[in-house]
């Protein structure tokens, strides 16, 4: 059973199966520091296994060949989103907050900082206190996946853009003779200029 799980297993991966959540990001990632944040938010849990299924090599110590992952926020509020006749609170609502900026080894940018929130509302029962407090844990988990989710979504796209436009900024490197057309990205070739013609003698 388990060979043939395995066996499974394989055929998928060789076609280009991946799991739920993995993203695939560039060769400049492969090794990453996480910097700031909470040492043990459960969002620093659920980045360095998402990073680990994606191939990269998340270090203990900053390196100038590793790119730099800043986590400027990480944080949960919560307030009550509604109450009941009694003045009581009915419902709370979570907003989880992640703000990050990737640099290079170098602490030189690579991309600008971002801004991500989540929000979730949960009924509040104050007579099942422990189940409540489960609840909330239980949504706190899946805010924060969510947002490491679209955090590397984001960081995946936005390296990719940074590429393509570093690739335009420097031209083709088309010979002499020949013409850009920037407008889709193509080269056409220009002729010479016809030589002038003689004029016949008297």
């Amino acid at each position: 059973m388990v060979l043939l799980v395995s066996c499974i297993f394989a055929l998928l991966s060789s076609c280009g199966f991946h799991l739920r959540g993995v993203v695939e990001l560039p060769p400049e990632l492969e090794s990453i520091y996480i910097e700031g944040g909470l040492p043990n938010s459960q969002m620093r849990e659920i980045l360095r296994q998402k990073l680990i299924a994606s191939n990269v090599n998340v270090l203990e110590q900053p390196q100038e060949s590793a790119a730099l992952l800043r986590i400027l926020k990480d944080e949960t509020t919560r307030r009550i989103a509604s109450i009941n006749a009694a003045g009581q609170p009915n419902e709370y609502e979570l907003k989880y907050t992640l703000a990050y900026q990737l640099d290079d080894g170098k602490g030189r940018p690579l991309l600008a900082a971002k801004t991500l929130s989540q929000l979730r509302t949960y009924r509040y029962d104050p007579n099942n206190i422990l189940s409540i407090e489960e609840e909330e844990f239980r949504i706190k988990r899946e805010m924060a996946r969510a947002a490491v989710n679209q955090m590397l979504r984001q960081i995946s796209a936005g390296m990719r853009h940074r590429d393509k436009g570093a690739h335009h900024s420097n031209p083709t490197g088309a010979a002499a003779g020949t013409a850009v057309d920037t407008t889709v990205g193509t080269t056409s070739v220009v002729p010479p200029a016809p030589a002038p013609a003689k004029a016949n003698p008297d």
